[in-house]
């Protein structure tokens, strides 16, 4: 699925990707590659992750007041969500991107408001159907998140996940 405005990362995404390495991948099948300048300005990101955002991604900002204003309403909605991530969200909603995030309140948002969102199992499936990998390299790029990175994974969700690669050859 591309599309044709481009691909925002929310910092779980951007983690993921740092982690698996694949940005050639990711550029070819969703550029061009977004970050909320927000994000980029938080002091949570580790030097490795700062770096590879800047290295592969481009900063955007809330850049109109429709964007604002989305951003504010997401702040009384969803007030759990980081200022990073209403910003990603925002910028998503406004510039038609596709928001790529794992954090389970960052999709149900996208849900919420139409937002096109994809999240890392998904690619992972994408990588096999474009021939990029096998289905055993991507069980084992999970596996490394998983066990590597400590990304949280419910076992329902793996085990679903790892059903639905049974219909693409293992090698």
């Amino acid at each position: 699925m591309q599309s044709l405005n481009g691909t925002i990362l929310d910092a779980t995404a951007l983690i993921d990707f740092r982690w698996l390495n694949e940005w050639g991948w990711l550029k070819q099948h969703y550029s061009p590659l977004y970050i909320a300048q927000e994000l980029l300005d938080s002091d949570q990101l580790e030097p490795p992750t700062r770096q590879a955002a800047n290295q592969y991604l481009t900063p955007l900002t809330l850049s109109t007041e429709e964007m604002f204003v989305s951003f504010l309403e997401f702040n009384v909605r969803a007030p759990l969500l980081s200022v990073a991530d209403r910003s990603t969200i925002a910028i998503a909603r406004h510039q038609l991107l596709i928001c790529a995030s794992d954090d389970g309140l960052v999709v149900e948002t996208c849900k919420a408001y139409g937002v096109t969102y994809t999240r890392t199992l998904r690619l992972l499936t994408e990588m096999v159907e474009t021939g990029h990998k096998t289905v055993i390299e991507v069980t084992a790029m999970a596996d490394s998140l998983i066990k590597e990175r400590g990304k949280h994974i419910s076992p329902r969700v793996l085990a679903d996940w790892t059903t639905s690669l049974r219909k693409y050859p293992t090698s």
